[in-house]
């Protein structure tokens, strides 16, 4: 049930590439099924294995191999996106007979989405690509849609993500089908200097102290606390931890087996608590019209006090002007609550997947790139340009090196009693997961609690949950 997450602060490993899933010259070893069926799946996984141990690139015979890659880094900019880019860059020089067309679309966008999607209509998805569970992986993987890469990760040349907690999001009927990325944590970044400003002191850590100080940021046109509520990742991690806060990991167990009912109780108390939050000024009425680059530029243009958001945008709030007066914090308790305070969302379910077939020349080129941008010599390399962070492998770092903004972080981090994912995720179903955002979105717009816990609740109840 439980997701473990950790801080990456263990011995370093040494990158390469795996014998069993290689760059030019290198073998294949990795089992793949294309069966739908369970019971055939895994037959046909002994037999893929059996091929692919004898499979080689077809660039090692100096033929040019062509894959398609599909990421989310493409403004050299960005310290995580130029990063990854340089590193593809790396790849291919080291691999001149992998051709690798870039279709990468950046952030959380839409485009990015309807990419995928339609990959998935037409039966072409990228060679390799990212994916995470706001996508249907169990139908993709029962269609046969994806890759087995049980036995690539277990090989022993692998340096990249291995636990089985940082691999359960893409692990189906005991196979892996997916590895994952990042690990990525929800957190507070907090203007120490606008606060300041305004007579604040000390950083809220409650939602007490947050309703006490809105009115007085509200007079001052700023946004006491934002959240990029047209992104519905956005307002699913945010609800993840107002529950969490308000009921601990409780709320999350119960929602996946089936024991929390929306129409009562704690799923009530949940959005009532999330639409006082937005009636008291506390979050912005019109974040709804916002996605999570614009409201971070709303933060940087100080219109907003403090804000919710993935650690996927750690680089923009290190490259502003005033990033010494920011400071990373856990999301806010609740006074009478403190045995939750520091209950941590932290989430290993976006990571790479690969699309082509086991013992083709493009699944192992896929592989070979895959090896590499996960390694823990590529992580190690993001965390020393990054100056630090939080990874699903171990390596060693130097806190000495942590800038201030992600310094912060992993002080705060580091005092975690629990991880969490975002609680839709233990729910395995796609269309549940986006009713639940889309209708807690809409308490921004008009709708009561009542009205949205009645939706889920018919919802839930259609799904047999």
């Amino acid at each position: 049930m439980k997701r473990m997450v950790s801080l990456v602060m263990a011995a370093a490993m040494a990158a390469g590439l795996l014998s069993g899933c290689g760059s030019s010259g290198a073998q294949g070893g990795n089992a793949g099924t294309e069966s739908v069926k369970e019971e055939s799946k895994k037959e046909d996984s002994k037999e893929e294995d059996s091929k692919a141990a004898d499979l080689k690139t077809e660039g090692a015979g100096g033929e040019t191999v062509k894959i398609t890659y599909l990421s989310r880094f493409v403004n050299p900019e960005l310290v995580r996106a130029g990063y990854y880019i340089e590193k593809l860059n790396q790849f291919r020089e080291e691999n001149p007979n992998i051709e690798i067309e870039d279709i990468s679309i950046g952030d959380d966008s839409e485009a990015f989405k309807a990419k995928i999607n339609a990959g998935v209509a037409s039966g072409d998805l990228p060679d390799l690509f990212i994916a995470n569970n706001g996508f249907p992986l169990d139908q993709w993987v029962e269609n046969g849609l994806v890759a087995d890469l049980t036995e690539v990760v277990k090989a022993p040349d692998w340096t990249g993500p291995s636990s089985d907690e940082m691999l359960e999001a893409f692990t189906f009927g005991g196979r892996i089908y997916g590895v994952p990325n990042a690990l990525n944590t929800g957190q507070v970044f907090v203007n120490t200097g606008l606060l300041k400003e305004h007579g604040i002191t000390e950083v809220p850590r409650t939602w007490e102290e947050i309703e006490a100080m809105a009115p007085a940021l509200n007079e001052a046109g700023i946004v006491p606390f934002g959240v990029a509520a047209k992104s519905k990742a956005e307002v699913g991690r945010f609800i993840s931890a107002l529950s969490c806060m308000m009921y601990g990991t409780r709320f999350r167990d119960q929602l996946a087996d089936a024991s929390i009912k929306w129409d009562g109780g704690e799923g009530m108390a949940l959005a009532k608590q999330f639409k006082t939050l937005i009636d008291e000024g506390v979050l912005d009425p019109d974040a709804v019209s916002f996605e999570v680059q614009d409201t971070i530029s709303l933060f940087e243009q100080k219109q907003v006090a403090m804000m919710y958001t993935a650690a996927y945008h750690f680089d923009r709030f290190q490259q502003m002007d005033f990033s010494d007066d920011i400071v990373c914090v856990n999301f806010p308790s609740f006074g009478d609550r403190p045995e939750n305070k520091d209950i941590w969302i932290a989430s290993a379910s976006e990571g790479f997947m690969i699309s082509s077939k086991p013992g083709t020349p493009e699944y192992e080129a896929a592989c070979s790139l895959l090896s590499f941008m996960l390694s823990a010599d590529t992580f190690k390399g993001y965390a020393e340009r990054n100056g630090g962070g939080a990874f699903p492998v171990d390596f060693d770092f130097d806190f000495s090196k942590a800038k201030n903004v992600v310094g912060s972080f992993m002080e705060e981090f580091s005092k975690r009693t629990a991880s969490t994912d975002e609680f839709t995720a233990y729910l395995n179903n796609a269309s549940l997961v986006d009713t639940t955002r889309s209708e807690f979105q809409s308490l921004f717009v008009g709708r009561s609690p009542e009205e949205v816990c009645k939706t889920l609740a018919e919802q839930y109840s259609k799904e047999g949950r």
